[in-house]
């Protein structure tokens, strides 16, 4: 789940399916139930940015406009994402997929699995709205991320519910632009281990710790609605307590780089509204307070 968390933006809207057509209905914790999210505005030289932490994936109840964000959608001249989803960004993620997720011919994933972590994978793909076949061709890599996509979709999480798709549509609709902050390449490098050894190793773990997708997105989710800033820290260090890698790889690094191109963004006489994953503007070591390092006066919580 390290991954997830830091990656949702690439789980959500390249690998997501709509939710599953079922009879099941999704959390009734969430029905009908206003969020308030944190919202940060940061003054440059000219222009000014709005921060939004976004939870990629959501139930289809969670209403997480309230006025302040509304007002700052409005008053937009530009949208940036993690990602720019233009027009060709499916085809393109389905590209590098072909080209880099699947095994060579003749070779088959639950092969190279270890007799213990077979049964583990038997379990984790059984309740799954896909066939088992479907992961035999995959690397490791992007079983792990499906498996868990497809885990969002049949908890009722879903990237149509989601904050970038509907803060898309309306830069669409309102034909304003819209910039990525990274690549997709730049995506995909952070999910490869260069490795394949320890590319098979760490599905292995993720099959044996992975408990369901409600009890790790749900805390996030309720500390999010709420705009409960340092809860999100904790959560978001907690979980990657244990891999100061990842840690450094998919937030402290991505973080500065950001930092770095929003106040780039700053020194044009626009407005931008800018989102990305919650847990990235959260705590010592998020944009937030890097920005404020940088001299940049920020406003927020």
């Amino acid at each position: 789940m390290k991954r997830a968390i830091a990656l949702f933006a690439f789980l959500a809207l390249a690998l997501a399916r709509p939710a599953v057509a079922d009879d099941a209905q999704p959390p009734v914790i969430y029905a009908q139930m206003p969020a308030h999210p944190a919202l940060w505005t940061v003054h440059g030289a000219k222009g000014t940015a709005y921060l939004f932490g976004s939870i990629h994936v959501l139930p289809p109840q969670v209403d997480w406009h309230t006025k302040a964000i509304d007002a700052a959608i409005a008053g937009a001249d530009v949208f940036v994402f993690e990602l720019a989803m233009d027009a060709a960004f499916q085809t393109r993620v389905q590209s590098y997929v072909l080209s880099r997720g699947m095994l060579p011919e003749g070779r088959h994933l639950r092969d190279m699995l270890s007799p213990a972590a077979r049964g583990d994978f038997d379990r984790a793909v059984a309740g799954l709205p896909v066939a088992p076949a479907a992961f035999d061709r995959m690397r490791p890599w992007l079983a792990a991320l499906t498996i868990e996509v497809e885990g969002m979709t049949k908890e009722h999480y879903s990237a149509q519910s989601g904050v970038e798709l509907q803060l898309q549509g309306s830069a669409i609709k309102s034909g304003k632009p819209i910039i990525g902050l990274e690549t997709i390449e730049q995506q995909f490098a952070l999910l490869m281990p260069a490795d394949p050894k320890i590319e098979l190793q760490e599905f292995e773990a993720d099959l044996k710790s992975a408990p369901g997708v409600g009890d790790q997105v749900g805390p996030l989710l309720d500390a999010w609605m709420q705009g409960d800033v340092r809860t999100l820290a904790r959560l978001t260090a907690a979980d990657l307590k244990a891999y100061p890698q990842a840690q450094k790889l998919l937030f402290d690094d991505r973080n500065k780089a950001w930092v770095t191109q929003i106040a780039a963004l700053l020194a044009q006489d626009k407005v931008f509204f800018i989102t990305v994953g919650a847990g990235h503007l959260a705590g010592p070591r998020g944009v937030p307070a890097l920005l404020r390092a940088k001299g940049l006066r920020v406003e927020g919580p």
